[in-house]
């Protein structure tokens, strides 16, 4: 009988044992986020406990009422752990997570918020889904998913925004350029749907390279193309560039190495007042409408002599408005095929 009895006191023993450490390992593992062995019952408590060389480990979807503040001048690493963050703060122009100081890695899961990268302080994207990423330091994008149903998924107030490959789709601007430098290697960007009426990309004051990626604008009445060059320096040296109505709008400093540019509605390039244009490369490749590049007036420059025009529809390859100061069309070396009027290949209009 004690035999038994002692039996059935270490099953007792040895259940209540294991049920305790189940407990404890439960409990360690509800708070929300962990730095090695160690849990912290909010990730902002994480944040302000992270060192150099750490990686923060997010524990469950959360949702925050407050801005994360990431503000230690250290690097480490913000694993969400295919876990969501969802933000319910207040005022959206505080944003969901703010990275004041340090190197930030980020990567693996969802942030339905903003990002902010401050002035001195650096943001590394390698993977995930967000709603929008606003820079005033310094982001790299390595790889990504940005959708925003509201408002622009990229806006760079300074620093350096590099875009090495992503998927992007926004109710206003895929990349809004106030100021800055913005690069862009790769990827695919355009409208989240067919009532956008915003350029894809648009540069205020914005230093843009476009090296390569796909841009799409689904608009069929939009008339302020896929990249809009407003007050700032925008290079295209590849790339795909394809709207229903305008691809390329400028009005300041704009420099075209390469790429494919199509319209199907509109002008293909518009070079607007006071705009400098070189173009050494390129197709350019007209649909429904006439011309397929129209250079206004008063211009300050406007030079092509590379790349190729492909008249689709019975019109001019180029349209030149006023008079010919300050335009060049070479036509010895820029390929133009295609329909056109009575074989010509710039029409002077005023």
């Amino acid at each position: 009988m004690k035999n038994r009895l002692g039996k059935v006191f270490k099953v007792m023993l040895l259940t209540l044992t294991l049920v305790l450490m189940y407990s404890i390992n439960v409990s360690a593992a509800s708070g929300q986020a962990s730095i090695g062995s160690k849990n912290y019952a909010t990730v902002q408590k994480a944040l302000t406990a992270v060192k150099n060389g750490q990686t923060i480990k997010l524990n469950q979807d959360i949702t925050v009422t407050k801005t994360l503040v990431s503000k230690k001048n250290v690097t480490y690493t913000f694993d969400m752990n295919k876990h969501k963050i969802i933000s319910k703060v207040a005022d959206e122009n505080d944003g969901t997570f703010d990275i004041i100081a340090g190197k930030v890695t980020i990567l693996n899961g969802t942030l339905n918020g903003t990002i902010f990268t401050e002035k001195g302080a650096t943001l590394t994207v390698n993977g995930g889904t967000y709603q929008q990423i606003i820079n005033s330091g310094k982001t790299v994008v390595n790889n990504g998913k940005i959708v925003n149903k509201k408002y622009s998924a990229f806006c760079n107030y300074g620093g350096s925004l590099v875009i090495k490959k992503a998927t992007v789709k926004a109710r206003y601007n895929c990349v809004y350029g106030e100021k800055g430098t913005v690069t862009i290697n790769g990827g695919t960007f355009g409208n989240y749907d067919r009532t956008c009426n915003y350029p894809v990309i648009y540069s205020e004051k914005a230093t843009i390279n476009l090296k390569g990626g796909t841009y799409a604008d689904s608009y069929i009445q939009n008339v302020v193309g896929i990249v809009y060059n407003n007050k700032g320096k925008v290079t295209i040296s590849g790339g795909k560039y394809m709207g229903d109505c305008g691809a390329i709008m400028n009005y300041s400093f704009m420099t075209i190495k390469g790429g494919t540019f199509t319209s199907e509605n509109s002008y293909v390039l518009y070079c607007g007042a006071n705009s400098t244009t070189s173009i050494t490369g390129g197709k350019f490749i007209g649909g429904a409408y006439g011309s397929v590049i129209e250079v206004g007036s008063p211009r300050k420059k406007f030079s092509m002599t590379g790349g190729s025009i492909d008249v689709r529809m019975k019109g001019s390859a180029v349209v030149c408005y006023n008079n010919k100061n300050n335009f060049t069309l070479d036509t010895k070396t820029v390929k133009i095929t295609g329909d056109r009027w009575e074989d010509v290949s710039v029409r002077y209009i005023g």
